[in-house]
C-alpha cells in the first residue's frame, strides 16, 4: 500500500539495467531513497519510488553505470497533466466538491438509541412538528433546546443527549421503566380487587386483611385484600379503624376459551426457477426500478438496498441496490391429516407462548384437534394462570366514638 501514500505527489515504475545492482541498491538505501515492489525479471529489476527521488538517482547511476527506463507514470499530477483539456470534467469534480460542501451544511440522518417504550417513529414524528427533520439546516438546530423539548414532550424520558456529527443529529435517551407500570401510590388506604374471575390458587397476604383464602372462587372486581384493619377491644368488638396500603401475591385460574379454524385446501407457490433482476435507485421517498416489468401474472420481489454514504456520518437520503423478481404459479393442495395438525398445534403453541411473555401461565389444556369436511377447527378451553391483585381507595368509616358516662345517670 507503499504507492497510495505516494499517489497525491504522483510516483513512477522504473527498469534499473545494471552490472551491479547489489550497490546500486545499497546506494539508494544509503541515501534514504524509498523504492517499492521491487521486481527482478530476466535480469532488470523493476521498482516503485516518487518523483523527488526520482531525480536523486542521477547521481547513483552514474557511479554504478546503470540506465534507467520509465515505463509507468502515477499519481495526481501525471492524471492532471493527461486531462488538462478535459475541461468539463475538471468542472465536474469541482461542482461535485461544492455540492458535497453545500449537502454537509444539512441534516441527513436522525439517529435515535436507548428508546424503548417510545417508538423511533413516535420521537421523529414530534421531531418534525417542531422542525426537525431531515434536510434541515445544522446551524438552525439547537442541541440543548431538542433534547429540553423532548424531555417536556416525554414524561418517561428522563435524559436525553442531542449532538450533531457529520450530517447525522444523534439523539440517545434514556427512559424511566417505572412510570409504565401501574401507577399506585406508595402511602394510602388501599384494597387489592380481582380483575379476573376464577378461583384462587394462591394466595400470601403481607399488609392488609384478607378476605379471600386459597380455593376460594372470586369474581371480577370482588375485594380480595382490604386495606382496612379492625381494631379490636378487650371484648373483641371494634374500637377504631387503620388503614393500609393492601400488599399481596394473589393468583387466580380461570378459564380461557380457544377456537381456531382453516380450510385443509390452500393455494401454495411453485416457483418455476425463471428470475429477472434489475438494478433499484431510492431518492427520498421516491423508487427508480430500471428493471423491466416481467410478462408473468404471479410473482414476488425481493430488493437488497443500501445508502449511500460520503464519509462514516455523512449519509445521504439516497439509496441503490438490485431489485430480483422471481416467478412463480399457484398449485392447489391439500393438506394431510398430520400437516393439519401441526400447524393447529403450532398455531395454539404460539398464542402459549404469547400468553407466558405477558405472564400468565397455562396449568391445563383441554384443546382438541378435529378434521372434517376439508375443514381443521381447534377448539377447547384453556386452565390459565395469572397474578391479579388491582389497587383502588379504600372505603373511609367513621370512627366509633367513645361515650362517657355519668355515675349519677
Amino acid at each position: 500500500m507503499q504507492h497510495w501514500n505516494y499517489y497525491g505527489k504522483g510516483y513512477v515504475r522504473i527498469k534499473a539495467c545494471t552490472q551491479s545492482p547489489e550497490r546500486f541498491l545499497n546506494l539508494c538505501a544509503y541515501h534514504k531513497i524509498i523504492l517499492w515492489n521491487l521486481v527482478h525479471k530476466n535480469g532488470v529489476y523493476e521498482m516503485n519510488l516518487s518523483i523527488k527521488d526520482f531525480f536523486r538517482l542521477k547521481n547513483i547511476c552514474k557511479k554504478t553505470g546503470t540506465r534507467i527506463l520509465i515505463i509507468g507514470k502515477y499519481g495526481l499530477p501525471f492524471f492532471f497533466y493527461r486531462n488538462k483539456k478535459r475541461k468539463a470534467f475538471f468542472i465536474g469534480i469541482f461542482m461535485s466538491f461544492l455540492i458535497m460542501f453545500f449537502l454537509s451544511n444539512y441534516i441527513w440522518n436522525i439517529h435515535v438509541e436507548g428508546n424503548i417504550h417510545n417508538s423511533t417513529q413516535s420521537i421523529l414524528g414530534y421531531l418534525e412538528k417542531i422542525d426537525v427533520r431531515h434536510g434541515s439546516l445544522k446551524k438552525d438546530l439547537d442541541c440543548s433546546l431538542i433534547a429540553e423539548k423532548l424531555r417536556g414532550e416525554f414524561p418517561n424520558i428522563t435524559w436525553v443527549s442531542a449532538k450533531i456529527t457529520g450530517s447525522r443529529l444523534f439523539l440517545e435517551v434514556k427512559e424511566n421503566d417505572n412510570i409504565y407500570r401501574e401507577s399506585t401510590p406508595q402511602k394510602g388506604a388501599y384494597d387489592l380487587v380481582s380483575n379476573k374471575t376464577g378461583e384462587i390458587v394462591s394466595m400470601i397476604t403481607r399488609k392488609g386483611t384478607p378476605l379471600k383464602k386459597t380455593g376460594d372462587c372470586c369474581k371480577q372486581g370482588e375485594i380480595l385484600v382490604s386495606g382496612r384493619l379492625d381494631i379490636l377491644n378487650d371484648s373483641k368488638e371494634v374500637e377504631k379503624y387503620a388503614y393500609t396500603d393492601a400488599d399481596a401475591d394473589i393468583y387466580v385460574e380461570y378459564p380461557l376459551e380457544y377456537f381456531q379454524q382453516f380450510s385443509m385446501i390452500y393455494q401454495k407457490p411453485v416457483y418455476t426457477g425463471a428470475q429477472k433482476r434489475g438494478y433499484l435507485l431510492q431518492i427520498g421517498d421516491y423508487y427508480f426500478d430500471f428493471k423491466r416489468k416481467p410478462s408473468w401474472e404471479t410473482f414476488d420481489t425481493t430488493t437488497s438496498l443500501k445508502q449511500f454514504r460520503l464519509t462514516e456520518n455523512f449519509k445521504l437520503p439516497l439509496f441503490y441496490g438490485i431489485s430480483t423478481d422471481y416467478e412463480y404459479k399457484s398449485q392447489k393442495t391439500i393438506y394431510t391429516e398430520k400437516e393439519a395438525k401441526e400447524k393447529a398445534l403450532y398455531q395454539l403453541n404460539v398464542l402459549i407462548k404469547n400468553l407466558e411473555e405477558k405472564g400468565v401461565q397455562i396449568s391445563q389444556n383441554h384443546v382438541k384437534i378435529n378434521i372434517q369436511k376439508n375443514v381443521c377447527t381447534a377448539s377447547g378451553t384453556l386452565l390459565a394462570v395469572e397474578k391479579v391483585g388491582k389497587k383502588v381507595p379504600t372505603d373511609i368509616l367513621p370512627q366509633h366514638t367513645e361515650r362517657n358516662f355519668d355515675v349519677n345517670e
